[in-house]
């Protein structure tokens, strides 16, 4: 597997933007912590907690450089540059604030001058600065990260992999050392003051030697097997020769060992530790760098905390027990039985891991798409990673809305559980890059969830064998949230679109007519295609009346259902779902459009709050997002789509929000930009709108930049992201932390959906199909792919006298019966599959070019498919 060269350098994060920087790291559900942009480490989330200031002391990384006579020098390898410098609070964020473990650190021992960061998800660098130090120093840290391949993004374990390099004449010995608190028995809540915490006691370490392994094991011998807090850690060089370091508390203590490389030879404190204390353990590798030298120090920590359990209120599911531990569990642990056997996993397979966490991350980077939306596609991906997602021991994938912190009513915990319907309406990045994971929530819905009635409560109880939340009230909102219905719909047709199993559509599509059956029935009581009465949705509350927020997603799902029923032979009932769609398209446009946007209509006697009314609503095509994003066309007539869309440009992008009440919460600062929920450019304010109008949000920000791509608005897609990712810059906030109601909000995963429209891909796995039709191309177009089966990337260079399409494999393989090309006029086309002419027969409409492959083509790792047309 080779990784592709980048034609561009990616930016580097400097001086005041490295305050609010922190990459978290991490597996998918495995919990993470963060990298930040002063080197240290933050947010240790790896116990099954949920705490975005959760902080571990004594864990740090250290370098002892001495050059051949000369004085060693020894440094943290952490930056003070910001640590006496304050900037005004940043309302909903806390990624900007110092933990006061960190300056302790550097009060008593010495940090590098400076760092800078570059950080492409999944991989963070941190560059050393300090020209105290006879070595230049880098870090690059990652958890292994595959798109497809679950089980090798789910690993418990962050790699951290230094580079040294000798720039001088004469030879440098060096020591790296790596330093960690043995924090089993923590709740990932209490405070830790250096080695002391109420949950301390029983901890204990002790040294491991193994083929091609050096490392400090961690564990507690206190505690029950089942214990909510109990498991390991293991902190491991992967270099030959190092150093252990078994047990230390004092700082000072340790450091004056560093200094005079006499790590290994410390006094052990008591251990195991009596109630109250812990003990740090560190692993310190050694290298000699002749002049022009350097070589890689590779640390892993791997961690294991396999008793999850429901920690979370859950009222909605009628079971009001809040002292039994109700069991999940993680899936790592039905592969793992320690953290020593994740850091032997990561040593046999490291060469594997590296290479494709770094082949992904340098194939989606090296594209020809403007460098913001790349930034914005990836770093929302680091949601999946995070403590927003769970992945239980019974194989499903489960998450929160996202994290309590700073934007929400709790310090700690995960944020409105579980799965909820109208939050994930909006989330494409899972679906993508783990279509297995997504359709395991489908799974859920479909057939835990959905009641006999057709309608769907948009919160998951867990363990699934309690009671749902059927004929309770659930709260945000309080009824069954409708948005949440209507997307289960178009997200099964999505993802039977990434899968080449057909029976997995088949199994689902009787719960789908039974979700469609309640709402052309309920909902849509007077069978015109409009749903009039009341409509639980995503802003917490219900509206009421007809409104194309509401509205275009019933029709996308109708267009979607239409298609599934097609595919299932029940032409029947396609013609009645497409009958119902045109109908009420028709009848949305005539009662709604109002000459620059759709408005909604209510009647304030009956409804007086949580409407609103003549607003200019940047929702209020959500459900054309997903006609565009499902390839099932317009659900409302195209000139009005473009005219709506041109208005949520005017009334709600703006340059700044001086003067501008955000309530009840604030997610923008008064001198950035961004794109407000709701506007009333020709008055009509109702007295109470709907929740949340006043707010500013990144996943429908992302969601508008979308549709301006689908519709051909790039520079203004361009804009709006720009204006997003400038507010996520690191100075004030973290570029992959995008808040709501939590950190690390899901809602920011409708973000894939800008690389779908910018590279105007249509995969199909049932019928083995693609189309290419770049949106955002000049001359020369290259941006990543991904199908059910494979990712890679996709080239078009034009020429004078001829166009080329390659398309190149770098995990797994894609097999195609077709590919689908925008028109072009030409004198001669060939197809090669890894460099032999291969048989087609071409189909040529007015819209597209469909090469229909005589035998299957088949692209591998390391081999292409290229198509050239001779113009």
């Amino acid at each position: 597997m080779t990784s592709p060269t980048r034609p561009t350098p990616p930016p580097v994060y400097k001086g005041e933007q490295l305050r609010a920087i922190a990459m978290p790291l991490g597996g998918i559900g495995t919990g993470s912590v963060a990298l930040c942009g002063d080197g240290s480490l933050r947010q240790w989330q790896l116990c099954n907690n949920v705490n975005h200031v959760a902080q571990v002391p004594h864990s740090f990384f250290a370098i002892r450089a001495q050059k051949e006579g000369g004085k060693a020098v020894s440094k943290a390898l952490q930056s003070p540059a910001l640590y006496d410098t304050e900037i005004p609070p940043v309302a909903s964020s806390t990624d900007y604030l110092l933990p006061a473990a960190h300056q302790s650190l550097l009060r008593t021992v010495p940090g590098v001058k400076e760092t800078e960061f570059i950080g492409e998800y999944p991989l963070a660098e941190v560059r050393y600065i300090d020209e105290e130090l006879p070595v230049e120093v880098s870090l690059t840290a990652y958890s292994p990260f595959c798109p497809l391949d679950a089980e090798a993004s789910g690993l418990p374990a962050v790699v951290f992999q230094f580079r040294v390099k000798n720039p001088s004449e004469r030879p440098v010995n060096v020591q790296v050392a790596a330093t960690l608190q043995n924090f089993v028995g923590w709740d990932g809540i209490s405070p830790i003051a250096d080695v002391d915490c109420a949950q301390y006691g029983g901890n204990q370490n002790h040294a491991l030697r193994l083929r091609g392994l050096t490392a400090v094991v961690m564990e507690n011998t206190q505690l029950p097997v089942n214990h909510p807090q109990n498991g390991s850690l293991c902190l491991t060089a992967l270099q030959e020769g190092s150093l252990t370091t078994i047990g230390w508390d004092d700082l000072s203590t340790f450091w004056n060992a560093f200094q005079q490389g006499t790590v290994d030879r410390i006094a052990r404190p008591i251990s195991p530790t009596p109630d109250g204390k812990t003990l740090n353990g560190a692993v310190t590798a050694s290298l000699r760098l002749e002049p022009s030298g350097e070589n890689l120090v590779t640390f892993v920590l791997a961690w294991y905390f396999p008793n999850r359990y429901i920690t979370w209120e859950q009222g909605y599911s009628g079971v009001d027990d809040p002292k039994s531990l109700f069991w999940q569990g993680n899936a790592y642990s039905k592969r793992f039985a320690s953290a020593t056997g994740v850091a032997e996993y990561v040593r046999d397979n490291f060469t594997q891991l590296d290479s494709v966490t770094r082949c992904f991350r340098d194939t989606f980077f090296n594209s020809t798409l403007p460098y913001p939306l790349l930034d914005t596609v990836s770093s929302q991906a680091s949601i999946i990673r995070t403590p927003t997602c769970l992945w239980t021991e019974d194989g499903r994938f489960h998450a929160f809305e996202g994290c309590h912190g700073a934007s929400t009513w709790q310090s700690a915990g995960g944020c409105c559980p579980m799965n909820c319907t109208h939050v994930y309406a909006y989330e494409m990045t899972l679906s993508a890059l783990f279509p297995d994971l997504e359709r395991s929530m489908r799974e859920t819905e479909l057939y835990h969830q959905l009641h006999a009635t057709g309608y769907l409560p948009h919160r998951v109880v867990l363990p699934m064998y309690l009671p749902r939340a059927w004929e309770r009230p659930i709260g945000g909102p309080e009824k069954p949230a409708l948005d949440g219905l209507l997307s289960m719909v178009l997200k099964v047709y999505r993802e039977h679109k990434r899968n080449p199993d057909a029976k997995w559509l088949e199994r689902a599509w009787k719960r789908v007519k039974l979700a469609m059956e309640h709402v052309m029935s309920v909902h849509d009581s007077e069978g015109d295609g409009v749903i009039r009465g009341e409509q639980p949705n995503t802003y917490d509350i219900s509206v009421f009346g007809p409104n194309t927020f509401m509205g275009t997603l019933y029709l996308a799902a109708l267009r979607s259902a239409e298609e599934m029923a097609q595919l299932q032979g029940e032409s029947d009932i396609a013609e009645q779902y497409r009958a119902r769609f045109e109908q009420g398209s028709k009848n949305y446009d005539e009662l709604l459009w109002k000459g620059e946007y759709w408005i909604q209509i209510y009647d304030p006697e009956k409804n007086p709050e949580q409407n609103y009314g003549q607003g200019c609503h940047s929702d209020h095509l959500f459900g054309q997002w997903w006609a565009h994003t499902l390839g099932l066309g317009y659900v409302l007539p195209k000139e009005h789509v473009r005219a709506a869309l041109r208005s949520i440009l005017k009334y709600n992008f703006r340059g700044n929000f001086v003067g501008h009440k955000q309530i009840p919460r604030v997610f923008v600062s008064d001198d950035e930009p961004g794109v407000v929920i709701c506007s009333w450019p020709h008055g009509g304010r109702p007295e109470v709108p709907t929740l949340y109008s006043d707010e500013i949000w990144t996943g429908i920000e992302y969601e508008v930049a979308a549709l301006c791509i689908f519709e051909g608005m790039i520079e203004e897609a361009v804009a709006i992201l720009r204006a997003v990712r400038s507010r996520y810059d690191g100075a004030r906030r973290s570029p992959w932390n995008d808040v709501e109601c939590g950190d690390h909000y899901a809602r920011a995963m409708s973000s894939w959906a800008l690389m779908e429209a910018a590279c105007g891909y249509r995969y199909d796995a049932s019928t083995a199909s693609l189309s290419i039709a770049p949106r955002i191309a000049g001359e020369s177009f290259r941006a990543f792919f991904i199908t059910a089966t494979a990712w890679g990337s996709v080239s078009i260079e034009c020429e004078e006298r001829a166009v080329t399409v390659l398309l190149e494999a770098q995990w797994g393989n894609l097999e195609l019966k077709s590919l689908t090309l925008s028109p072009t006029e030409m004198t001669q086309l060939v197809v090669w599959q890894d460099g032999a002419e291969i048989p087609y027969r071409l189909e040529t409409t007015s819209e597209a070019m469909i090469i229909h492959f005589t035998y299957s083509a088949q692209v591998s790792v390391g081999g292409n498919l290229e198509v050239r047309l001779l113009l």
